[in-house]
């Protein structure tokens, strides 16, 4: 029969990790589809200046 594992408490490297996920920080806010957007057009263009 398995042990059970008395609860306790996280180490404090994961909560110091488990806080800074959570916190708001400060900087350039920049939508969902930008990242995605940029990229699509970085590929053409590196396509379109390989055909030249």
């Amino acid at each position: 029969m398995p042990k059970k594992r008395d609860k306790s408490f996280m180490p404090m490297s994961v909560a110091g990790i488990l806080t800074f996920s959570t916190e708001e920080a400060g900087g350039l806010k920049v939508p969902k589809w930008f990242p995605v957007f940029l990229s699509v057009m970085t590929g053409i263009a590196v396509i379109a200046l390989h055909l030249l």
